[in-house]
């Protein structure tokens, strides 16, 4: 096939064969790039079943993001064979380097680590290698590690019931042709050799073999024949590593025989923790050979805490004849403190389907709700841990960054009706690997995996809890799997926050309520997307108001226990119907509901502000900022309340700190220039919303006016000029009504003002809650009207 060009692939030169087929140098003609082309054997194409499995696993392999896996870009077919192009990677196979004596003890437990690292990411997707071996991993010049051969691995969701007997064992002639057991012998776990199901454990016991075969130069297992290697893997222990050489370290011995014992649940049971103790052992090693550490190694023989990474006493002596598996006493699990704050990021979706994006985002979601009832417990939001989405960011920094003690990250992948989700907990303090768990399940199981991983995080944060707190119970308000579906779909477009988004949402909400009559939450979610489109004057306010209102009572009536419905019901109390006391009830009956809930703590806030109870808003607004702090609208309330409570310097000094965050967030200059005004410091006022004028009106000449306007004849000459441009009926056609009202203020025109109160009355405008302490109207507070006014908006 030496330059023939096989779909947008020039063939350049055979690299290698071997028993699943051959492999090709080849340029990608389109992209300009060097790939590998793996062509499977011709004895494929005369098993569909085969093909169509292949195909399947080929494509959820693709899903893999790890460095150290060389990436599959694409499959297909030629000549009725089936054929992977994946990633070119340069370098040395280990088996080569083990051959010419070139690696050294810290150069193996790199590849080692950089191995367990791939296969963490790929048992999180619930894929196994099945063939992990120094003849299938590159280590690349500048040391990088490349495990080869991903695309022929196996999808654990995908086994059939059919290919296991009775006892749960995977009957050969199905897997692979009649007596042969998938992989190469030397490096099989007992299981696989066996021919039993397998799991991830069973590729870690492989690269137990491969470490071993990587410090010595042999294999840990031999024998003349096929049957006698098998054999020796089921029954014998390999030769101490001692007997090798007796500068290799005791730590080392340990890690190797932990991966190598027979039964797969004493062995190591996450790649996660596999590549933890060999990173924390080529750090020691690291500061051994610096010296920086030699008393504190000479104290410490040792082993390796799997749990937190670190040396701890070993007190077994090695036997000199066989494996010391079989004498080592585990390692101490060291005590910690519980855990009571915790960041979860956005889940990834491992599917490559963007069409699947809203189950990776709903279940990330829940887990937040479900978490953020615990009073004990602060739980990052939503708002601020989706920042992170579509990054590769160290949980050590994220905690660092939110403050948080631990950070959950996770993948989700769906095959058809089944789901994988994969999670690993980690220690932010430390860096130190808490729990890891895979959960392949269907889909219709999906309320009960999202309680499961609710709890499991919950008993490893250890916080002591009430006995009402000791689960956390999931209530979806659905039995229905599709109805649950299409909820997360409408959640997914609400969260993008623009009109379509909410027409989608609204959309989806509704056929959820179609399927389950009785679904709360899809009730709460309309209620949500019509009162949001009220308050950003997106559709007609009477309507909209009256569906937003029956939805929230709906679901109120279906499930009293909705945080969510409390919370939108409070908000039409304050904003529509100017119902004080019911408000303030609804906010705290929400809060009560979610202790977590940043939008109730930021509506809180703003109705205590308007309530002119400035502690309590200042406090309950630092709240919001606390458990969601990449939000500025949220730091954006902080200042506000500062401001009107007259804190003017220190209201000041947080603006500054927001523009440090977002140098271009408007709403944080709309602040400044009320601080700046407040203070008599026109002069910066003008220039601070002349700043941020253009994002809002893409008229320059406007910026320009005003700023000549207030340079000729001051304030009253920029805000003159402000009002013609707002009621010319062109140039700003959305000028806010509160910016009239304060304009007329200002100038001393009080009938106006008053006039434009009274439109302002009769649409409902939500900023009328703030009448009695908005600082820009406080001219206005001698005549009668103004007390009138506060009076009929009810304002205590």
């Amino acid at each position: 096939m030496i330059s023939e060009t096989i779909s947008h692939y020039k063939v350049l030169e055979k690299l290698g064969e071997g028993g699943m087929g051959e492999v090709y140098l080849a340029e990608d003609t389109r992209l300009g790039r060097q790939v590998a082309l793996k062509f499977l054997p011709a004895s494929f194409q005369y098993d569909p079943e085969r093909r169509s499995r292949f195909l399947r696993e080929a494509r959820a392999a693709s899903a893999l993001r790890s460095p150290y896996v060389a990436a599959i870009y694409d499959i297909g077919e030629h000549d009725d064979r089936q054929f992977i192009a994946m990633e070119y990677v340069e370098g040395q196979l280990i088996s080569k380097k083990i051959e010419s004596g070139n690696l050294s003890i810290h150069q193996a437990i790199d590849i080692a680590a950089q191995i367990a690292e791939a296969l963490d990411e790929a048992h999180n997707l619930g894929i196994i290698h099945r063939d992990i071996k120094c003849a299938n991993i590159i280590v690349t010049e500048r040391g990088i590690t490349k495990v080869l051969d991903f695309g022929l691995a196996k999808v654990l969701s995908q086994i059939d019931e059919s290919e296991l007997d009775e006892n749960r064992t995977l009957i050969f002639g199905k897997e692979t042709s009649p007596g042969v057991v998938l992989g190469t012998v030397a490096y099989m776990s007992p299981e696989q050799a066996r021919g039993l199901a397998l799991d991830g454990r069973s590729d870690l016991f492989s690269l137990g073999v491969m470490l071993y075969e990587m410090v010595t130069g042999r294999k840990p297992f031999s024998g003349e024949t096929i049957s006698d290697l098998i054999v020796a893997i089921l029954e014998r222990e390999p030769a101490p590593l001692t007997h090798y050489s007796e500068n290799i370290p005791q730590p080392l011995q340990w890690i190797i025989s932990k991966a190598l014992r027979k039964r797969c649940d004493e062995r190591y049971q996450t790649a996660r923790d596999f590549a933890v103790d060999l990173k924390n052992l080529k750090k020691s090693l690291e500061l051994e050979d610096s010296g920086a550490r030699t008393s504190q190694l000479e104290r410490h023989s040792g082993a390796i805490n799997h749990r937190t990474g670190e040396m701890e006493a070993l007190t077994v002596k090695l036997s000199e004849d066989s494996f010391p598996s079989a004498t080592m006493t585990p390692p101490k699990r060291r005590s910690r403190k519980a855990i009571n704050s915790i960041a979860i990021l956005p889940l990834v979706n491992a599917s490559n389907d963007p069409n699947t994006e809203y189950l990776s985002d709903g279940i990330t979601e829940t887990l937040i709700n479900n978490l953020s009832r615990l009073p004990k417990l602060k739980v990052m939001a939503r708002s601020t841990t989706f920042r992170y989405k579509g990054q590769n960011v160290d949980p050590l920094l994220v905690g660092n960054e939110l403050n948080v003690r631990a950070v959950l990250t996770g993948r989700v992948l769906q095959l058809g009706e089944n789901l994988v989700i994969g999670t690993e907990l980690v220690d932010a303090s430390d860096g130190s690997h808490l729990w890891g768990e895979q959960y392949q399940r269907k889909l219709s199981d999906i309320f009960k995996v999202q309680e499961e991983i609710s709890n499991e995080i919950l008993d490893q944060l250890r916080l002591k809890l009430g006995s009402k707190e000791k689960k956390v119970s999931f209530n979806c308000c659905t039995e229905s799997t599709r109805a649950y579906e299409l909820y997360l779909k409408g959640r997914f477009h609400f969260n993008k926050w623009t009109y379509e988004g909410f027409s989608h949402a609204i959309d989806f909400f509704q056929q959820a309520i179609a399927i389950d009559k009785k679904f709360a939450l899809a009730y709460s979610g309309l209620a949500d997307s019509y009162g949001t489109l009220w308050f950003f004057n997106l559709a007609n306010s009477d309507e909209v108001v009256k569906k937003a209102r029956d939805y929230t009572l709906r679901a109120i009536e279906l499930d009293d226990n909705l945080a969510e419905a409390h919370l939108s019901l409070a908000n039409m109390q304050l904003f529509y119907e100017w119902d004080w006391l019911a408000a303030e009830k609804c906010y705290k009956r929400a809060l009560a509901l979610n202790p977590n809930s940043v939008q109730a703590h930021h509506a809180y806030a703003f109705y205590l502000l308007s309530a002119g109870r400035f502690d309590e808003a200042i406090a309950y607004a630092e709240r919001s900022v606390e458990l969601d702090p990449l939000t500025l609208i949220n730091q954006c309330a902080v200042a506000g309340a500062l401001t009107y409570a007259g804190k003017l310097d220190e209201a000041l000094a947080f603006s500054k700190k927001i523009l440090e965050f977002d140098e271009a967030f408007p709403m944080t200059y709309e602040r400044l220039f009320l601080i700046y005004k407040l203070l008599g410091e026109y002069d910066k006022a003008v220039e601070t919303i002349l700043t941020v004028l253009p994002a809002w009106i893409p008229s320059r000449e406007i910026a320009e006016e005003l700023k000549t306007a207030y340079q000729q004849s001051g304030m009253k000459g920029f805000w003159q000029r402000w009002l013609d441009f707002a009621t010319d009926g062109k140039s700003i056609p959305t000028a806010p009504l509160y910016y009239l009202v304060a304009g007329y203020a200002i100038l001393g025109e009080t009938e106006r003002a008053f006039a434009w109160l009274e439109t302002a009355y009769q649409s409902r405008q939500g900023f009328l809650a703030h009448l009695k302490v908005e600082p820009r109207l406080k001219v206005l507070n001698s005549d009668p009207r103004f007390a009138e006014l506060i009076q009929r908006v009810g304002i205590p």
